[in-house]
């Protein structure tokens, strides 16, 4: 009997442990989706290298699906995938692959669609598909690349290489210190210069205007008294000739001398009348001077036109700040750097750069091949970038309003600062700028936008050199979100931020107190 049983305990252990295993595999096999709970569509793709049943389909890096089936229609690539039912798939859902990791695995990430679109069925075909580039185009690429490096590499190791490359590289190195420092003591040194030159031109304008107006009557005269002293000596120097030649039996030995002095006298007298009568005639650049009323008059205006310019040029004051804003619904800073260069109290030039989280939207066009039914071939996606972005502003004031008008974030806009009166507790007097109300429009052409851009900000400066602000952004316009990222591409939101600034004669307080290199 028991020779019995144990055959029989070991076959029906044998068909258990079967069993197991034909239900493991049927369940790893389905991947833990039942039809009922799952909807079957299809899309077509150009390059389905990488892509494997049992691929995953993800939304945000969790899965909602997988691959069931591939096979090649035409010369495309028909992919089968199963979705959870759950996500509520839409007609313009689109799919990407995406590399999985470098060793060539891909997987399909899914964006869901929009509420406005009805839910796909089973059956039915996604028609937006963006193909990723294969991993043998990528490591082309990356072929390229490192060829390039090589290069670039064996040029500077040509260049560089051994002792004369140390040395010339060691001798550029110096010669770029002695200039930073050249250049240092010339900037330190060119404003105390500047002034002492532009003194200096007014004070010659100013003798050289005198000369021109009041004095050309007594150079006139002066001409003419050395012109006619000239002839005196002359007449004097004959007389001397005639009595020492008379004589000369008697003095020639001790006159020698004096007939050289003479003769050099003679000819320096003769000079100094040619020199004499060419100024009165208005010859060469002095004569002209002199003579020439009106050419006198345009070098002295052209002197106090050179003096009122740099007068300006070194009374420009300059203001450097940094503003940072929270965005509340972006939930990311927003910072601003920015320059205002100021001429005159009532006028400055602003530049900034800004970092905006939002960065900037671009448009990308996704073709559709063979498009759905009442879709277009070619569909609109919008995209974010980060990227880095500049304003240029000229400002005027009246009174209490100033306006403003240039490039604000990199798009042309227009804008008005109101100053508000208010007395602070910290003062005892009413001050002028401590509250200033600030509205911007900008993106006027921008496709993706209903509206232009409108930014409304109430700054408040409660002490010197820093300020505090709060307002909203983008207040015409809905907000919108990138499907993908689910970053705000445009629509309002709400900030608050403080900034600090300082002037150009505080920078010149701080910079003795920095520590030298």
């Amino acid at each position: 009997m028991k020779k019995v049983l144990t055959p029989f305990r070991v076959g029906l252990l044998v068909i258990v442990a079967l069993g197991i295993l034909f239900g493991f595999l049927t369940f790893s096999k389905k991947g833990g989706m039942e039809k009922d709970e799952a909807v079957e569509v299809f899309a077509y793709f150009k390059d389905a290298s990488g892509l494997g049943k049992k691929s995953r389909v993800q939304i945000a890096g969790i899965p909602v699906g997988e691959i069931i089936s591939i096979e090649l229609v035409g010369l495309r690539a028909k992919v089968t995938i199963r979705i959870k039912r759950e996500i509520g798939v839409r007609k313009n859902a689109s799919l990407t692959k995406r590399s999985e990791s470098l060793l060539g695995d891909y997987m399909i990430d899914l964006v869901p669609g929009t509420e406005d679109f009805p839910p796909i069925e089973n059956g039915e075909e996604i028609t937006s598909v963006l193909d990723a580039p294969g991993m043998e185009s990528v490591m082309g690429s990356l072929q390229l690349i490192a060829q390039d490096v090589q290069q670039v590499t064996r040029s500077l190791r040509n260049v560089l290489g051994g002792d004369k490359g140390q040395a010339s590289l060691e001798s550029i190195v110096a010669n770029l210190t002695t200039l930073a420092a050249a250049v240092d003591k010339t900037v330190r040194d060119s404003a105390a210069r500047l002034d002492q030159i532009l003194g200096n031109i007014e004070d010659i304008s100013g003798d050289v205007r005198r000369v021109t107006n009041k004095e050309q009557a007594n150079i006139s005269n002066i001409v003419a008294n050395i012109d006619a002293i000239s002839k005196d000596v002359r007449d004097v120097m004959a007389t001397v000739k005639r009595v020492v030649g008379e004589n000369e039996g008697e003095v020639q030995g001790g006159v020698a001398s004096v007939k050289d002095t003479l003769a050099k006298l003679d000819r320096t007298l003769a000079n100094v009348e040619d020199i004499s009568k060419n100024i009165k005639e208005g010859k060469g650049p002095v004569g002209a001077l002199v003579s020439n009323e009106r050419l006198g008059q345009k070098l002295s205006d052209t002197l106090e036109d050179v003096s009122d310019f740099a007068g300006r040029l070194t009374g420009m004051e300059l203001e450097l700040g940094v503003r940072t804003d929270y965005l509340v619904n972006q939930g990311a800073a927003k910072i601003f750097i920015s320059g205002r260069l100021m001429p005159k109290p009532d006028k400055y030039y602003l530049i900034e750069a800004v970092d905006d989280p939002r960065g900037s939207v671009e448009t990308i066009l996704i073709q559709n091949n063979p498009p759905a039914a009442g879709e277009p071939a070619v569909q609109k996606q919008l995209r974010t970038r980060e990227t880095l972005k500049f304003s240029a502003q000229f400002a005027k004031r009246y009174s209490f309003l100033t306006l403003r008008l240039g490039i604000i974030e990199s798009t042309g806009g227009l804008g008005l600062d109101l100053n508000v009166p208010i007395k602070f507790f910290y003062y005892s007097r009413w001050l002028e700028d401590a509250l200033v109300v600030k509205v911007d429009a900008f993106n006027f052409s921008v496709e993706h936008l209903t509206l232009p851009r409108l930014r409304a900000t109430v700054r408040f400066t409660p002490f010197e050199h820093v300020y505090v602000n709060v307002g909203i952004d983008d207040a015409l316009n809905a907000p919108n979100r990138d499907a993908l990222t689910n970053k705000l591409i445009s629509g309002r939101d709400f900030f608050v931020g403080a900034g600090v600034y300082f002037t150009d004669s505080d920078l010149k307080s701080l910079l003795p107190l920095l520590p030298s290199p």
